[in-house]
């Protein structure tokens, strides 16, 4: 096979065809097989066949297959396959040294679905250790060279490769490609059949995007009739936006509600997809995305539901499959995992997928009903303060896939009570936690809670720590702990925390605690079996803080507006709760200063039988408060002993005669010592 250097086409054929064969591993031996296939059909005036291929210890080449004739366009020397950039430079070469009417991409290789952890992923590089990741956005990327060269989507992109025709690599892919044909299942070795395949081509080099991919998906279901069980599509990837809108909306309408039985047993009806092997198990944690809706919709019977469906089943321009394994097949593949501890290990990488614009993860964390994980940290400013003494706190949403409230908490000042380094044990009662001087996040220790089985180990403070009102504890943790299992709990009275599973290092927890005048406990506990490291503590501290309360609970926003604040200066932050009770780490502290004094107003307001009327005036006065009627008439006068509560007085809603008072406005001044403020108070009855 000599180097052959081939001219520019000046002319645009019907159909180029641009192969990527990343064969630097075990599948080598069929990349041979897969090349005399090819070079039976050759390229002619409206197809050219190209392809690179990269294999165990020889290197990469591209080349032009001719009939019967293979040239080798260039030596690429040893590269990654797996490396987004080279399929990113091998697209854009196809492109402008190839120009045709209509392109068919095709991947070959190994795969195993959407994410690179847990061995999903495209693509396999013996030479360089690497596999290509779909939920890290890398096929996307190496697509990108294709499109940003031709400025149009690939006409049909083909996966000769197991596993990836599911809906977390086609919102991938949909953004670069019209049609996407690709298996369902697991794939027989020898891939498709490309003599039939580059035939259907060469025989009707003028046939349309939609009929070749039909006919493909027929050829390689023909090739293995009574050999192989499998299943194979081709979907629209153009329907994407329309099938998102859909899944939305019916999940939205689905989460309103909690999941009964009914819904939680159609993951045992579904049809599910092996990763290993082809007899599907309940416990493959892929399933055919049509044959749940189709479930779906049988038990929820709406119409969000059926229009989901309709799109779905559009959404599929024809599917195939052998064997009596995957008879529900429909076209599509999706993740659902049978057991929530599987779904929420993988769930960090699943979120890099643009599928979850569905909505589908959410409605995955709500269909398991365990949900323990913690809303996602928040950002909090606080808006410059107006004449009215007016000012927005906003702060930026928690992540977390279930909904999520906030509550806003207000103090004056914070006051370290207690600080410990963790470098001594000075402060704590010990049993079976130790100093550590291997790990620990500043200094040189950290409190560690011991790595066996069946513990039951603890660390409390030799004293008792006393909040009058709300405390904010403040630490860091590292764990890795057997998930859901073994368990780092943080008490403070009867208030309890606990942590488990993996931290992935250093992590800040700032966790607002109840007043109270109790001793600072860790706990950790485990069981018999599994012991994954344990968990270390550095560098705790207790803050008061003072005058703290919530000044608004269970809010859904991310912005409140305050008016008539009283003079002073405040510090203000924020922590998220899901609906399952998981609390979010407290925000940082945003700073108020108020400079001027409040209006007077009511507790409530309006206010229908009594009220209390809250003052704002200088400590060194003892001032009279008046209300007057809005026609100017004296209705009632306190004097500063007959206030309550501080700068409050309450009022019963009768006058000077003790006579109830109408409904309507009324005002309320403050005098006293030269200093004056009127505010406007309302009554309903």
């Amino acid at each position: 096979m000599g180097i052959f250097i081939l001219p520019l086409f000046l002319f645009a054929r019907e159909w180029t065809v641009l192969v990527y064969m990343a064969a630097d591993n075990s599948l080598s031996p069929w990349a041979d097989s897969d090349l005399v296939e090819m070079e039976k059909i050759g390229s002619d005036d409206d197809l050219a066949i190209l392809v690179q291929i990269d294999k165990p210890n020889i290197g990469a080449r591209r080349l032009f297959i001719a009939p019967y004739q293979i040239y080798n366009l260039g030596e690429l020397g040893v590269i990654d396959m797996c490396d987004w950039h080279t399929l990113y430079e091998f697209l854009k070469w196809g492109v402008i040294n190839y120009p045709a009417a209509n392109y068919l991409v095709v991947l070959w290789d190994h795969a195993t679905g959407w994410t690179l952890k847990s061995g999903r992923s495209f693509g396999s590089d013996w030479s360089s250790g690497t596999e290509m990741s779909v939920a890290d956005g890398e096929l996307k990327n190496g697509l990108k060279g294709f499109y940003n060269t031709r400025g149009e989507k690939i006409e049909i992109l083909a996966f000769d490769a197991c596993l990836m025709q599911e809906m977390e690599v086609a919102f991938e892919t949909k953004d670069y490609a019209r049609i996407q044909v690709a298996p369902q299942t697991l794939w027989p070795l020898p891939g498709f059949p490309y003599d039939e395949v580059l035939s259907l081509i060469k025989e009707n080099p003028g046939i349309g995007e939609v009929e070749l991919a039909k006919r493909i998906t027929g050829v390689c279901k023909d090739c293995y009739l009574n050999t192989e069980s499998f299943a194979i599509s081709a979907i629209n990837l153009e329907k994407m936006a329309e099938f998102k809108n859909e899944m939305v909306k019916t999940l939205d309408k689905i989460m309103a509600g909690l999941p009964d039985a009914r819904i939680k047993n159609l993951r045992n009806e579904v049809q599910t997809i092996s990763l290993s092997g082809s007899h599907p198990q309940i416990t493959d944690d892929y399933v055919d995305l049509g044959d749940f809706l189709r479930l779906l919709n049988d038990h929820i019977s709406c119409k969000e539901a059926d229009d989901l469906y309709r799109i779905y089943k559009e959404t599929i321009i024809t599917h195939h499959y052998l064997g009596d394994f995957f008879p529900r097949t429909s076209g599509l593949t999706t993740w659902f995992p049978d057991q929530y501890l599987e779904f929420k290990q993988l769930l960090d990488y699943y979120l890099g997928l643009d599928y979850t614009q569905t909505k589908w993860v959410n409605f995955l964390n709500w269909f398991y009903d365990e949900d323990d994980l913690r809303p996602g940290d928040v950002k909090l400013s606080v808006g410059a303060v107006g004449g009215d003494n007016d000012f927005r706190i906003f702060w930026s949403s928690a992540f977390d896939l279930a909904q999520i409230n906030y509550g806003v908490i207000e103090c004056c000042d914070t006051v370290v009570v207690f600080n410990d380094p963790c470098e001594d044990s000075v402060n704590w009662i010990l049993s079976g936690f130790q100093l550590n001087h291997e790990k620990f996040h500043s200094g040189n220790a950290s409190l560690f809670s011991g790595n066996s089985s069946n513990l039951n180990n603890f660390a409390r403070t030799k004293g008792t720590i006393n909040l009058e009102t709300y405390g904010l504890l403040d630490l860091y943790l590292d764990y890795l702990t057997e998930d859901m299992t073994d368990s780092f709990i943080i008490e403070f009275g009867n208030f309890k925390e606990v942590y488990y599973g993996n931290s992935k290092g250093w992590i800040n927890l700032r966790i607002i605690l109840p007043p109270g005048n109790f001793p600072l406990k860790f706990s950790y506990r485990t069981n018999a079996v599994v012991n994954n490291g344990g968990v270390y503590v550095d560098d705790i501290k207790f803050y008061k803080l003072k005058n703290s309360k919530y000044i608004r609970s269970n809010l859904p926003d991310t912005t409140i507006y305050i008016f008539n604040k009283l003079k002073g200066d405040y510090l203000f932050a924020v922590q998220a709760i899901d609906r399952y009770g998981n609390r979010g780490s407290l925000s940082n502290f945003g700073f108020a200063s108020i400079k001027e004094y409040a209006v007077p107003y009511s507790i409530p307001s309006p206010f229908f039988k009594d009220c209390e009327i809250v003052l704002d005036y200088p400590d060194s006065i003892k001032p009279f408060v008046y209300i007057y009627s809005i026609s100017g008439r004296l209705i009632k006068r306190f004097n500063d002993f007959e206030f309550q509560n501080g700068k409050r007085i309450y009022w019963d809603g009768r006058d000077e005669k003790n006579r109830e008072v109408g409904s309507g406005l009324y005002f309320v001044l403050i005098k006293g010592d030269g200093f004056n403020k009127i505010g406007k108070i309302v009554r309903q009855r």
